[in-house]
């Protein structure tokens, strides 16, 4: 009797075990799924596009090439809204995204990549970047990012 008490305990151990990696992959894949979402939604130019992806209140912040926005509004009216107005195209993706969740928060490290036709030049580059997501009552939102741009290669090193 003790010995089938055991065997299910551990039963259910192993089953739960199953559960939760399956719970936590999803959530990890859902993370992903906002990310990418985002990043479609600045593409599309859409301010009210890419609002549905971020924690749009004072706890957002955006830190990118050594300037900081402390809030959605700050953000979205002095930096990300001005740029793409001024943006005649715009190419903007994530790859090589590695995210973590633990409850609900989560985090994700991934490669950025634009690329803006404006009225007078073209611009072209690439960033490491981190976020930090919260999971609320709306799913996943994106409450920080980080950037750090890489340097273009040299002509000498594209060989």
């Amino acid at each position: 009797m003790k010995t089938r008490s055991l065997i299910c305990f551990i039963s259910l151990v192993l089953i739960s075990g199953v559960f939760a990696q399956q719970s936590n992959d999803n959530q990890a894949a859902a993370v992903t799924e906002i990310l990418n979402k985002y990043a479609a939604a600045v593409q599309s130019k859409n301010l009210s596009e890419v609002e549905k992806y971020v924690v749009a209140t004072d706890a957002f912040s955006m830190f990118e090439g050594g300037h900081i926005n402390w809030g959605w509004i700050d953000y979205r009216d002095n930096h990300l809204g001005p740029e793409l107005k001024e943006f005649k195209e715009i190419q903007y993706s994530f790859s090589d995204i590695k995210t973590r969740v633990s409850g609900d928060m989560a985090y994700a490290t991934f490669k950025s990549h634009i690329a803006v036709k404006m009225e007078l030049r073209e611009v072209e580059g690439e960033s490491l970047a981190t976020a930090i997501l919260m999971k609320t009552a709306d799913g996943w939102k994106i409450q920080h990012i980080h950037t750090s741009r890489i340097p273009p290669k040299k002509p000498e090193e594209k060989k």
